[in-house]
């Protein structure tokens, strides 16, 4: 039996190597990195590989709004999204999100007395979180020739989730909007906020506030987050909610996720 070192080889190359004239006649050794990976250069800058493989999806409630969360404060049991990687460890897939886009649906997210914003944060768990509430949201291929079928469960709204296993908070708290006005928090049908998972492109610039403390304006938001895989029987936790006043009223969104399945 050969090894697998037998079967291809190459030299590690930190430096770039000699520059070779096209030949039909004549081979060049591989160039490796330091842990033994090739050394490539892709002739795609989208993920249309992906979708030419059959593993990117994506998910939404088409043109329907769902009603968010109404939390006061953070809760590990309260959440706007969850999304559970339903395979197991012996046939494992793997998640990895690209991006949450949400667009602020009729209802704007309101409050009886004075506003301090809201906020958001991820979780990453080793257990099915999902426990009730919100609308579930059913992945489609983005390749329409393609059988492979997501293995992505995902629920968003006013969800209610079980209590945390082992909870990795990958983001701890991030302002989702600031304030429109003294009772308003949120402009309904022009808000939109955007979660960039692994992303390398720069943010759009942010316009200031009218104030410290309120922004008019409608609210176009670009979040760069770090990468995260979901790995199988975890769930990926999307937390919003807004520092402690009363009255407050949830506003709904239009949710669209895209992810893909390894």
């Amino acid at each position: 039996m050969l090894s697998p070192q037998a079967l291809f080889k190459g030299l590690v190359r930190r430096t770039l190597p000699t520059i070779n004239s096209d030949s039909t006649e004549s081979d060049v050794t591989a160039r490796l990195w330091s842990r033994g990976e090739q050394t490539t250069v892709s002739l795609l800058r989208k993920q249309s590989a992906l979708s030419e493989e059959g593993c990117y999806f994506t998910a939404s409630n088409l043109q329907t709004a769902i009603t968010g969360p109404v939390g006061t404060a953070f809760s590990a049991t309260a959440a706007m999204l969850t999304i559970y990687n339903a395979s197991t460890v012996t046939n494992p897939i793997r998640i990895a999100p690209d991006y949450i886009n949400l667009l602020a649906g009729g209802t704007a997210m309101s409050n009886s007395t004075s506003n301090t914003g809201t906020f958001w944060s991820l979780v990453l768990d080793s257990v099915n979180r999902y426990s009730s509430g919100g609308t579930a949201l059913t992945p489609k291929n983005t390749n329409q020739e393609s059988t492979n079928a997501s293995v992505a469960v995902i629920n968003f709204g006013a969800v209610t989730t079980t209590a945390a296993s082992a909870a990795r908070s990958i983001i701890g708290q991030r302002l989702f909007r600031v304030p429109v006005s003294a009772t308003a928090l949120s402009l309904a049908n022009y808000d939109t906020w955007n979660i960039n998972f692994g992303g390398i492109e720069n943010s759009p610039p942010i316009f200031a506030p009218a104030s410290a403390t309120l922004q008019a304006n409608i609210n176009n938001a670009l979040y760069a987050a770090p990468p995260v895989v979901i790995g199988p029987g975890q769930t990926l936790v999307l937390h919003m909610w807004l520092i402690a006043n009363s009255g407050h009223t949830a506003g709904n969104f239009l949710p669209e996720i895209g992810w893909y399945e390894r």
